[in-house]
Order: structure tokens, then C-alpha cells, then sequence
């Protein structure tokens, strides 16, 4: 790749234009530890093919690259997962300083997050379509799972707003304590907290989480729990459930084969314990089915299959030309 067409995909100056909205530019991210990268090496270079084909920048921050340690504690590699919200930061710094030195003040810039375990599988669609989909809401997230799984999601950079007190009030919210679930689990008292308010009086963070770290049982087993009291304190405090249900100034949650964007192999589903009560009919409406953009499984075969299909797209897009 020449170096010109290499700094504007890693810097993200190519930009990607709605019909009737100002110029967005996309930031792809990722944190990834060297076992996944080794493990996930074809989808990482299937999403770079990707960014660079639409215009976008990429980046993988690993350990070497970034100090987690300056966002918590590190003591288990299961604390590998809140590298995501520093991660996150210096992404959003960068792009903070790149906007202050550019003077398009009508431009929008949008974080697209996604972990080392999503897999793209519909190329050929281009991440401001979802935007587009979500009216540029700020926040866009997917349903996934029965409920919210922030594994991949839009996060707009910007002085103020829905997206800047979402971030600081989620890396407040995950500094202490022991969640399940890791940054998925503190993210849903931060939503509980930022967006309920008084209203909301703290039920969930009571019965879930830990004050103290146990070394013998590192991290709360209670994902599914926690998972249920979110989607009934939602429903309590008249924000929905789920999905487009939600109904939050600033946020969007696309569902749907066309529009939804990270899910979880339905046999994976299945087989997990903590949906073994769970309906089939009901996972089966909100797991992963041949025909979306992402499937996040840590199945290698889904990032052969993306590198595949990414792979015919250039090579289509290389015949065109």
C-alpha cells in the first residue's frame, strides 16, 4: 500500500457522506491480548481490508501499546476486558485533537468499537448505513444476546453531549468493584444511574456487585442475573426493555437481520448455561443468523469466514476498476 493511501486510512481523513448529512468520518477500534491476535489474525486483517475499502481508520491497541493498569488494577487476566474503556479514551483523544485542528466544524466523527471476537461477515455494507439507520444518533448500540452487549457499538466524539457523559459516566462507574461481566456488567448500573436518575435507587449494583476482589472467585457469576434486573429496571423506570423499545434522548438500538450489527452464534446460545432457561423461540430472535454484518464468537472458523468474504470484496471492487 503506498504510504498516502496508509496515513488516510490510519488517520481517517477519507469520509464516508449520508445523503442528507454532514460528513462523517469512522474510527474502527479494537484491544486485543497476543493470544487473540495469533488466534484472530485473518479477521483482524479482514477489518483492516475492510476500513481501508469504505474509507475508515483501524487500529488494535495490545498490551504493549497501552497501559491498562492507568484505568484499574490489573490482577486477572479477565481485567483484560476493561482495557476497552482505555482504549477508548485514547481513541477519543486522538480524534478530539485531530477535529480541533481541523476546521469542519460540520463533520461528525463516530468510534466504531467492536472486540478482537467480532467477526464481519456482510462486507459490502458500510458502517455509515447503520449511522443512517440510527438517524446519527450519538449512541448506537444492538441488542444482543436477550439484552445489551456493548462487545460493538458507535460512539460520537464530541465537546458535549449524550456520547461525552455516557463515556465519563461509564469509566466512573467501572473503576471499583467486581461486576459479571466485566465493562458489560458496570455499563448496565451506569445506564441505570445516568439515565434513571433519582428514580433509580441503585437495586441492581446491591445484588451483584462485589466490594472485594476474591482470588479464588475473581469475577461475580451472576452475569445473567444482573443481565434481568437491567432489562426490569429499564422497563420500571419506562425507558423499554429492549431494543427499539428503549426509549433514551441520545441512544439508538437497532434489531433486525438488515440493521442489527453484533450477535452471538445461536447455537452458542443454546448451549450456554446461563440461557438454559431461556426459550429457544426467544434466543432464536436475537442471535446471529447468516445475513448480518457481525457475529462475535470466538469460533475461528467465523474469522476464516470473514476473511473470505472480505476478500471477494476487494477482488470484486479490483474487477470493477
Amino acid at each position: 500500500m503506498a504510504f498516502s493511501a496508509w496515513t488516510c486510512a490510519l488517520f481517517g481523513v477519507a469520509l464516508a457522506k449520508a445523503p442528507t448529512e454532514p460528513a462523517t468520518r469512522i474510527h474502527m477500534a479494537t484491544f486485543s491480548t497476543d493470544m487473540y491476535s495469533e488466534r484472530f489474525r485473518e479477521s483482524l486483517r479482514a477489518k483492516e481490508s475492510y476500513a481501508k475499502h469504505w474509507g475508515y481508520s483501524f487500529k488494535v491497541f495490545d498490551e504493549s501499546s497501552l497501559d491498562c493498569e492507568k484505568f484499574r488494577a490489573f490482577r486477572f487476566r479477565g481485567d483484560y476486558r476493561y482495557c476497552k474503556l482505555e482504549a477508548l479514551k485514547a481513541t477519543w483523544r486522538r480524534v478530539a485533537k485531530d477535529r480541533k485542528a481541523d476546521a469542519d466544524a460540520t463533520r461528525r466523527d463516530y468510534i466504531f468499537w467492536h472486540d478482537v471476537d467480532t467477526h464481519i461477515m456482510r462486507p459490502e455494507t458500510a458502517l455509515v448505513e447503520f449511522l443512517t439507520a440510527a438517524d446519527f444518533a450519538p449512541v448506537v448500540f444492538t441488542d444482543n444476546a436477550l439484552s445489551l452487549n456493548n462487545g460493538v457499538f458507535f460512539l460520537e466524539v464530541s465537546q458535549e453531549g449524550p456520547s461525552k457523559s455516557f463515556f465519563q459516566a461509564w469509566r466512573r462507574g467501572c473503576r471499583t468493584g467486581e461486576w459479571p461481566w466485566a465493562d458489560n456488567g458496570c455499563m448496565y448500573e451506569v445506564l441505570l444511574q445516568h439515565l434513571g436518575g433519582q428514580r433509580y435507587d441503585g437495586h441492581c449494583a446491591r445484588q451483584f456487585r462485589q466490594e472485594e476482589f476474591d482470588e479464588a472467585r475473581p469475577e461475580p457469576p451472576t452475569g445473567e442475573q444482573l443481565m434481568a434486573c437491567f432489562n426490569t429496571q429499564m422497563t420500571s423506570l419506562g425507558m423499554g426493555c429492549c431494543g427499539r423499545e428503549r426509549q433514551i434522548e441520545g441512544f439508538a438500538f437497532l434489531t433486525g437481520v438488515q440493521e442489527a450489527f453484533n450477535h452471538h452464534p445461536c447455537d452458542e446460545l443454546e448451549k450456554s448455561r446461563a440461557f438454559q432457561d431461556y426459550d429457544r423461540s426467544l434466543i432464536r430472535q436475537h442471535c446471529f443468523e447468516d445475513g448480518m454484518f457481525m457475529v462475535h464468537s470466538k469460533d475461528v472458523k467465523y474469522a476464516k469466514e470473514s476473511a473470505r468474504r472480505v476478500r471477494d470484496l476487494a477482488e470484486t471492487r479490483e474487477e470493477e476498476l
